[in-house]
This record gives structure tokens, sequence and C-alpha cells, in this order.
């Protein structure tokens, strides 16, 4: 169940029965889609290039899957010339953690729509600020090099991330858009869909030092935490945000106890460039039902056809 208003969208956990039945039909059109899936990859319709550099530190490497078609011995693949739109997915794991092998599940909602799908490792590691934040600046200009060489369109890329991905997916779509960045590119993403991500580096810090010192990965990431406020500032969406700044569509959960909903509403509070927030009602750090995911999947896809 959906509520709409002023680009606000609510994802309301639905009647218990009603939610059965959902649950039952989402197992169902999963079981059915990711056996049509398989049967896309294995007949070919997509090239998987694994780890490809754009860097020569560890952790510097995307995968890449190209859309194609099948065309028999001795070319098993071809790629398909025709425009299509490109997804850049950039992972979590509060930028200490985390890997692309573990991302397919992201992957699979563009894959099914025939979208070409970028993922993207980086940096990591405790005391490793902002080595990430510059990372995939340099991941997404490689990335846009090898798409324009194959004829895609570089304004129908979407970048997309989770958590600290999701923190580092909006750093690209805004600093592209600044263009103040060694790795900038001339066409910034197309929008920006930004899961649950970190938007003011130093309040999670606060957040988290209050209430899970234990888990304080922004500490953990920045190190020495004097550097603490100056790096918030230049790495912060919430700080990068100016009237250039491309079109963000947010999903969070209003109970997220890991990065508070109150990243979200400041970071579209701020924008005045198109965007929406989507609400997951009741929804942790990731923790919703398979029918509030259908319902963002649907908001997101609906957002993206809008602009």
């Amino acid at each position: 169940m959906a509520i709409h208003f002023r680009g606000h969208t609510v994802m309301k956990p639905r009647p218990f029965h009603h939610r059965i039945i959902a649950s039952i039909i989402a197992i169902c059109a999963l079981i059915l889609s990711h056996t049509a899936l398989a049967a896309e990859f294995w007949g070919h319709r997509y090239s998987k290039q694994v780890d490809i550099r754009y860097g020569e530190q560890p952790g510097q490497v995307f995968d890449l899957y190209m859309y194609g078609q099948r065309t028999g011995e001795p070319s098993y693949f071809a790629a398909d010339p025709t425009p299509r739109p490109t997804l850049v997915w950039i992972h979590g794991g509060g930028w200490v953690a985390g890997d692309k092998a573990r991302e397919t599940p992201w992957l699979i909602p563009y894959l099914q729509r025939g979208w070409n799908v970028a993922n993207v490792n980086y940096r990591q590691g405790p005391n490793t600020a902002p080595n990430a934040a510059d990372d995939v600046m340099c991941a997404y200009q490689r990335i846009s090099e090898i798409l324009a060489a194959a004829g895609m369109p570089l304004d129908q890329v979407v970048v997309s991330g989770a958590s600290a991905g999701g923190h580092l997916a909006l750093v690209v779509g805004m600093r592209n858009s600044k263009g103040e960045h060694p790795c900038q590119v001339p066409t910034p993403p197309r929008t920006v869909v930004n899961w649950f991500g970190i938007t003011d580096i130093e309040a999670v810090h606060e957040f988290l030092r209050k209430t899970k010192p234990e888990s304080n990965y922004a500490a953990s990431w920045i190190g020495d935490l004097d550097r603490m406020t100056d790096i918030s500032a230049a790495h912060s969406p919430l700080f990068l945000v100016s009237e250039d700044t491309p079109p963000i569509i947010t999903v969070h959960g209003d109970q997220d106890s890991v990065v508070p909903f109150e990243q979200a509403t400041a970071l579209h509070e701020s924008l005045s460039t198109p965007n929406r927030l989507v609400t997951m009602e009741g929804g942790n750090h990731s923790g919703f039902s398979d029918t509030q995911y259908q319902d963002a999947y649907r908001a997101i896809f609906d957002f993206i056809s809008e602009l």
C-alpha cells in the first residue's frame, strides 16, 4: 500500500492476510523470474566481463554486463548495438566491508529489463577515508568510456547503491554535476537511486557514537577523528547539493537504526531538482517486506520514466 504526497511516498505494510497472499504471489513470481533470467543468461543474452580495472590499487575493479544476442558457432555472443540504459551499482558495507560478488539481487530488476549493468568495487577498510569516494568517481569515468565506445547513451546512466553504496552513488551524481573532481565526466548520471544511504557523515558518526559505539563504521572509516569534520564537509552529499544536482530518488526505512531516517529527510528537504523520498514504514536498515520491495522498485522505475 502506497501513500503519495509532494514527491514523498510512504510504503505501508499491508493487512496480515494480504501480506500472506502477496508473499505467496511474490515467491511464485520470484521463482519464475529467476528461471527466465537464468535462461537469458545461459542463452548468452549478456556478456559478463569480470574485474575490469580502473586503477592500480587492490579493489579498483568492476564487473560489466553488456546486453547482446546469441549468434551461434563459432562466435557465441555479439554485443547488441541498440542504445539502452545502464545501471552503475555500488555496494555498501560502511566503507570498510562488502564486495560486488554479493550484490546480484540488486542487479536483477535491471537485468530483467535489458539494461547494461556495471557492478563496482572500491578501496575500503578502517582508516581509508576518503579513498572510496574518489574511487567511485574514477570507476564511473572508466565505465563511461566503455559505454561511449559501445555506442551506449551516457545520458541514460543511472547510478545506485545501498547504505554506504547509496552515499557513494550520491557522491558520483553530485560531483559529476558540479565538475569538481579529476575523474569527472561531461555527462552526469540521469538520476541517482539511493537506498538508505548516508548523506551527512559526521551526523551519522554522532548518532552511532551515542547509540552503537561498538559499531561506529563512520569512525572506523575516518580513523583519525580530527579529520572527521573536514572529510564530512567535503564528501557528504548534504553539502554537495547544488542547482545542478541530478534527480534523486531515495528509499529509506523510517525505523533505520544504522543510517537514521533523518539522513534522507534532510537531503530531500535541501533539494530543488526533481526528487522523491520513498518511506518504508516500519522498515529498519533494509528490513523491508517483499511487497515493500516491489512497491519501491515500481516507484523507482516510474520516477526514472518520468524524467
